[in-house]
């Protein structure tokens, strides 16, 4: 089947999520220089310490072949916490080992029995479903390995969708037994209300990700969400942070296709990756990055590129609004530039935003990004 995706009206809902600030800020000191020996190769060098910018929304209009733009209006609003850095080392050649599920292949989209969420979507219940109810606290850590944050609407026995957010490279990033850059970004807005947020952290004392040493760490994250909560397995969504975003891409590339159907990800929003050449698996995508993000040197249309002939996408595209639009950041309106590839296989967006957040470099997570990631993920039910 394939999707045509067409114009998403503004939304006229206002909403105010609270601003997310990092304890004594996120600093990047893990400048470097990622480079991928997989199935295609990046390099993009990062020296750029974190900034925190406050969070509403804009839109910007442009195409897949011309960076012309217009602004849509929106009345939403939202307040979270821009930051993060990039200076992965990537020394992968052939992907990451198994952590030896115990769920199997969920890429059949059932990990346990079915059931109905609130909007009438069909389930796929986790067979951890009925094991137990809400932790205390409504979290789970695991000292410099995880954290698993549940809602308070959690009970044990209906199936929630889950958020994987996998922070940038730094050490302020990574965070500590406190808070991580996820914890920061998503606290105050609808994954913390709706969502189980599931937020890994690299094995690198640093905070940058490193494929091969991580992707069994999330793999066992993964493996022990489902085993032992209820989450719905249909419904698993991943973001992530430069060095973060990163290891989502390279879920995508052909040495790495197991790992992609291992986690059965429904859809993924990257801010500020980095090509590692073809993808392997098509996937729903609402890519972000700066027009001009100085630490990526570009707007990011190498990584979309591969997003676009991976989900088989025509070459026109057309605009695509999103709910945050016209937020504040650094004294900027921002207009989240985002359009809608047509014609493809999955859905695939590309916001190209103009959030100078992380001092002036644009490479940090723009202040739209809460709001929009939730309104796209929940478009693909």
């Amino acid at each position: 089947m394939r999707f045509r995706i067409t114009e998403v009206p503004t939304l006229l809902l206002a909403l105010t999520l609270g601003c997310a600030s990092e304890s004594g800020g996120a600093s990047d000191t893990g400048g470097g220089e990622l480079t991928s020996t997989g199935s295609g190769t990046s390099t993009a060098s990062s020296t750029a310490s974190s900034s925190v910018a406050s969070i509403s929304g804009g839109a910007q209009t442009t195409s897949s072949t011309s960076t012309a733009s217009s602004t849509a209006s929106s009345t939403a609003s939202s307040s979270v916490a821009s930051t993060g850095a990039q200076g992965v080392t990537d020394t992968s050649s052939a992907g990451g080992a198994s952590s030896g599920s115990t769920i199997g292949d969920t890429s059949s989209g059932s990990g346990g029995a079915s059931s109905t969420d609130g909007g009438g979507t069909e389930a796929a219940s986790s067979p951890g479903c009925g094991k137990s109810g809400r932790p205390d606290g409504g979290e789970v850590y695991v000292a410099g390995e995880s954290w698993l944050l549940f809602p308070s609407s959690y009970d044990g026995t209906k199936p929630l969708p889950v958020l994987f957010g996998f922070h940038g490279c730094g050490s302020g990033n990574r965070g500590d037994a406190s808070r991580t850059e996820y914890t920061d970004l998503t606290n105050g807005t609808a994954f913390e209300s709706e969502y189980v947020r599931a937020i890994p952290i690299s094995a690198d004392a640093g905070g940058c990700w490193n494929y091969n040493t991580d992707i069994v760490r999330v793999k066992a994250l993964y493996n022990d969400l489902v085993n032992d909560y209820c989450v719905d397995v249909d419904r698993v969504y991943a973001t992530g942070h430069s060095s973060g975003a990163q290891f989502i891409v390279q879920t995508l590339i052909g040495s790495h296709t197991a790992d992609a159907e291992h986690f059965h990800f429904r859809g993924v929003a990257p801010v500020a990756a980095s090509s590692y050449g073809p993808h392997a698996t098509p996937m729903p995508v609402m890519y972000i990055q700066a027009i001009n993000d100085t630490e990526r040197g570009g707007n990011g249309k190498d990584a979309v590129d591969q997003f676009v002939a991976g989900n088989m996408c025509g070459a026109s595209s057309m605009a695509y609004s999103v709910m945050g639009a016209g937020c504040q950041s650094s004294g900027t309106t921002v207009d989240p530039g985002c359009v809608s590839y047509q014609d493809c296989g999955v859905p695939t967006i590309w916001c190209s935003h103009n959030d100078p957040a992380y001092n002036g470099t644009g490479h940090g997570v723009p202040c739209f990004t809460a709001q929009a990631t939730d309104q796209f993920f929940k478009s693909l039910d």
